[in-house]
């Protein structure tokens, strides 16, 4: 008597976009407006998760500009937004826009010296196909002081290092790769960008990355491409950066 041994089939990989960008507060560097030009940018390119940085919900005339969710109503997407300081005047912080519905969310106060600007890292978890759920996180590190961004940056790896699911971290760290913030993700991240000169600052010089897309190192996780959109340089002080990631 013989029997036939049935192999599984291996999952077919799932690619996702992934793009992160700080939007400056939803004003462009004339100080309009800009969430017009952030709709055609996220239209033309249809990320599938998206990171924004200085996301504002602020209160003018009785009535509340929240700007995450005017640019979840027109793409018709997911959101969470992560409240890091607020004013009489409104809030300001950073969010997450996904294609999919989060399973659960997180916002996680970051460290900070006496005197500096709140910060937070904000988390979603996600499942875009049977048998793949991982975590999308987003943060803005403190740009006024060295200290605090590598103080902030060392947590935020110290918070996910040890995921049980995967993790891509969307994030404005403020700092070059070649300085002490960017030091906590070289040993346990992918650096969707790692030994591009393209600067992400649009009034840097090349090699001033401050923008970052990253993947916690795992044998089913690589980065397939990524790029700095440069053609909406007035849109914000920052371009933002779009990166294909696969999961198997």
């Amino acid at each position: 008597m013989s029997c036939t041994l049935l192999s599984s089939r291996p999952r077919k990989a799932v690619e996702i976009k992934v793009m992160s960008f700080n939007i400056r507060h939803g004003l462009n560097r004339s100080e309009e407006s800009n969430l017009r030009d952030i709709l055609k940018i996220i239209n033309e390119h249809k990320p599938d998760l998206i990171a924004l940085q200085a996301v504002d919900s602020l209160v003018g005339s009785g009535k509340v500009q929240f700007q995450l969710r005017q640019i979840a109503v027109q793409t018709g997407m997911h959101y969470v937004y992560g409240e890091a300081d607020r004013s009489e005047n409104g809030s300001q912080g950073v969010g997450i826009l996904s294609t999919w519905e989060f399973e659960k969310t997180q916002t996680i106060d970051l460290p900070k010296t006496a005197g500096a600007d709140p910060k937070v890292l904000l988390c979603g978890l996600v499942k875009p196909a049977r048998g793949l759920t991982f975590r999308f996180c987003n943060a803005r590190l403190e740009y006024a002081s060295v200290m605090d961004r590598a103080l902030q940056a060392a947590y935020i790896n110290q918070m996910l290092v040890n995921s049980v699911q995967p993790v891509l971290l969307g994030m404005d760290m403020g700092a070059r790769p070649n300085e002490q913030p960017y030091f906590s993700f070289r040993k346990n991240w992918q650096d969707a960008a790692q030994g591009s000169q393209l600067e992400t600052w649009n009034e840097g010089l090349p090699g001033d990355r401050l923008d970052y897309i990253f993947a916690l190192l795992n044998n089913k996780v690589r980065i397939r491409n990524y790029k700095v959109i440069r053609n909406y340089p007035q849109v914000s002080d920052h371009y933002p950066i779009l990166a294909t990631i696969e999961f198997w």
